[in-house]
């Protein structure tokens, strides 16, 4: 995989000799068609955020203020140049004719000493001060250009989201491999027309949003440019600014080459020179500096409003809510990307070895943060103050205008924002190809790439993932199967009216996909609840074992059995509020279910040929009811499973002790006795080698651990009920597929 990767990369870069790569995507016709129904939600107009006059005539001031700046410090040069110059013209003759020429010839050196250090070193300073008027911009990765037929959802979205916010749909859509998303004129200074706009995204931010998070970033970037004369001055005032930052604090070879100088120089008289020059150096680095926090001064005030201008149009594209939750991801995911830089930095150290997919790692990295960097992150997040120089305001006070606009937005979709693109995968590899190649200056080698692996991340597959259901169920039972398990079905037969049944299950089906958006997030929460009954569970083991343990193990109040039983009673009473709450929704579906069985049982040949016959149905029907009967010991035995890890966990971080291992034989124990009899569950229909599991005691033991060896037949009966299961929704699918 990687080898491909790097030979197509090689090939479009040899291919392409202009400036600008392009990357197209083959789409499947078939099975890629765009959904373009997520536009819909653009019909609905939003009240634009508009500049005052007074506003727009202080921007017009603060634009002067800002191209002053550069003009003092440019007269601040020619000051210097002319002070060299007249030093070299008019100094010679009253230095040498100081004293006249008695001493001899050391005071001869010295007073040429007098003469040619200043001239030296005045030069060297003009000459560091001129250089950054014309210092460049540092060498960036040439961007990977979208092609727009390959991508059409994904630019319909952006054009849609710049018609709503009042601004120009970008010419080009660049791709890079920054923790980042800007809008900008495609030819900077030179071409500032609102109509040649370019608009540049970092796949690992697209990776690790949804597409409503995704869509709220491109409003804010084009909400600053919703308006004419203020995008302009704007941009004007943008650039200087990071002139300013970029000559203050970017270092070229003359720095490096005057820092040699000085560690190396071993003659006095030279290490005199040369400290003269530093010092020249620092006190006109010392000149921008104050330029540059002046400039942050004069515009920092009118830059920060115009973000929360830019914050108004993303707060009434995807709402408050979801503004709070993307500036939270942000600085999650800044945490996450210093992660993965540190891990990619040991394991290229070691093994010369680079990820070929930086995008998926930091979603990897992203997914499996420390909840103390999570919970530090929570802590800290509301309680940073905007300074007097920033830019931008601080992401607690960007929430709190947003939480006082309360606005609900007009976008919702959460489909993660890769799904945006026709193959996501594909340009996440080149554009990291091209990060180690151009930022990095990295010649890759096959060798060098090391295969990074792409998992869905849909909600419904995350969600089914968590759950061990297949997306099949989880979409049929809108999320909540876990809520609904054990379930008993009444035995079916066919239909005795079918008219009124159909009718019935039609009803049915539109009124649960109404109330689906409803129930998101529960089964989170009831996964949640799961994990902290298996926390607190293990902490009590402990506990009673005499384990010393430090306070930051386990999320309780403190390390007593009394606060790790409450934290037991706690979970499970939120477990169980959980399936109270859904119980009406539950009947809901499990009469959908039974209407649609019955239908299929009296098919009168309108559903088609369908893999599931009547015999099929009612055998996975009394599988699954007598299945029900052992589901509380099971799902027992898998949460002692459960305990058993966190306990070995806790073990591998903390090492052995006695106490320990007391404590993981008593759950041992715990897990054999909870161990139900076994029960052999057929799948429905005709045998099926692949999907035949039993669990019975004659079963040949699985190579592992003893917990293995108790909790691989739960996951196997846990497997079939599901078969099983999936049998039946595939016969409910057929029978609702008919109206639709």
């Amino acid at each position: 995989m990687a080898n491909a990767y790097v030979q197509s990369w090689k090939l479009t870069k040899k291919k392409r000799s202009d400036k600008q790569r392009h990357i197209h995507t083959i789409m499947d016709t078939t099975e890629n068609r765009p959904d373009y129904s997520l536009l819909a939600a653009f019909d609905t107009p939003i009240q634009r955020p508009r500049a005052s006059l007074f506003y727009q005539l202080s921007l017009l001031l603060v634009t002067g203020a800002m191209l002053l700046l550069p003009l003092i410090y440019l007269a601040l040069v020619v000051g210097a140049g002319w002070l060299v110059y007249y030093h070299a013209v008019h100094n010679w003759g009253p230095i040498m004719g100081l004293g006249g020429f008695r001493g001899g010839g050391r005071i001869v050196v010295f007073k040429f000493l007098i003469y040619f250090i200043p001239l030296f070193a005045g030069s060297v300073v003009v000459f560091f001060m001129f250089k950054p008027l014309f210092a460049g911009r540092p060498k960036r990765a040439q961007p990977l250009a979208l092609n727009p037929s390959d991508n059409p959802l994904l630019y319909a979205l952006i054009e849609r989201i710049c018609k709503t916010v009042g601004a120009a749909s970008p010419k080009r859509i660049d791709l890079d491999c920054q923790l980042n998303a800007s809008a900008g004129f495609r030819r900077g200074l030179f071409g500032m027309s609102p109509n040649d706009m370019v608009l540049t995204i970092g796949l690992p931010l697209v990776a690790n949003l949804t597409a409503r998070e995704f869509a709220g970033v491109v409003a804010h970037e084009f909400g600053h440019f919703n308006q004419g004369v203020g995008m302009r001055l704007s941009y004007i005032i943008d650039t200087v600014n990071h002139w300013f930052a970029r000559v203050v604090y970017q270092r070229d070879a003359w720095d490096v080459a005057l820092e040699q100088w000085a560690a190396e120089a071993e003659d006095g008289r030279v290490t005199i020179i040369i400290c003269t020059t530093q010092i020249g150096v620092w006190f006109s680095r010392m000149i921008l500096r104050i330029l540059m926090y002046t400039g942050f001064l004069i515009s920092g005030i009118l830059s920060r409003q115009m973000e929360y201008n830019a914050d108004a149009c993303q707060i009434r594209v995807v709402g408050s809510e979801v503004f709070e939750t993307t500036h939270r991801k942000l600085a999650t995911l800044s945490a996450a990307m210093e992660l993965t830089y540190k891990q990619i930095g040991t394991t290229w150290k070691k093994n010369h070895q680079l990820p070929d997919n930086l995008s998926e790692l930091l979603r990897h990295a992203h997914q499996q943060l420390p909840s103390a960097v999570l919970q530090k992150i929570d802590d800290t997040l509301g309680l940073e103050r905007t300074g007097l120089f920033d830019t931008h305001p601080s992401a607690a006070d960007r929430i709190r205008q947003a939480r006082r606009a309360a606005d609900p937005g007009i976008f919702h979709d959460d489909r993660p924002a890769s799904e945006l693109f026709a193959s996501f995968e594909h340009p996440a590899r080149f554009v990291t190809l091209l990060h180690y190649t151009d930022d990095l200056g990295i010649p890759i080698t096959d060798k060098m790439l090391v295969h990074v692996e792409s998992t869905e991340s849909s909600p419904a597959k995350t969600r089914a993932a968590a759950n061990g259901t297949s997306e099949t169920l989880d979409k049929y039972f809108l999320g909540i199967l876990p809520l609904l398990l054990p379930l008993q079905i009444p035995q079916p037969s066919a239909s005795a009216n079918y008219e009124a049944d159909f009718a019935e299950l039609g009803q049915l089906a539109a009124g649960l996909q109404q109330v689906e958006g409803q129930l998101a997030g529960l089964a989170t929460q009831y996964h949640e609840a799961t994990n902290r009954l298996i926390q607190s569970r293990a902490a009590a083991g402990l506990i009673q074992a005499s384990v010393p343990m430090p306070t930051s193990s386990f999320d309780l109040p403190e390390m007593t059995l009394e606060a790790a039983r409450a934290a037991e009673s706690e979970a499970l009473a939120t477990r169980a509020a959980l399936r109270h709450s859904v119980h009406e929704v539950g009947s809901a579906l499990q009469r959908r279910l039974q209407l649609a069985l019955s239908l299929k049982l009296s098919d009168r040949g309108e559903l088609g040929g369908t893999a599931v016959d009547a015999e099929q149905i009612l055998q996975a029907v009394t599988t699954l009811n007598r299945a029900a009967e052992s589901y509380p010991a099971q799902q027992e035995l898998t949460q002692a499973a459960g305990v058993f890890d966190r306990l070995t966990a806790f073990r591998d971080e903390h090492g052995e002790a006695p106490t320990l291992t007391r404590a993981l034989a008593r759950q041992m124990e715990t897990l054999k006795a909870f161990q139900p009899a076994a029960m052999p569950l057929a799948v429905g229909g005709q045998p099926k080698p692949a999907m035949q599991l039993r669990v019975s005691s004659t079963q040949k033991p699985p190579v592992g651990s003893e917990n293995e060896n108790l909790r691989q037949p739960a996951q196997a009966w846990f497997s079939n009920c599901h078969e099983n299961l999936n049998v039946l929704v595939e016969a409910a699918r057929a029978v609702e597929n008919i109206g639709a």
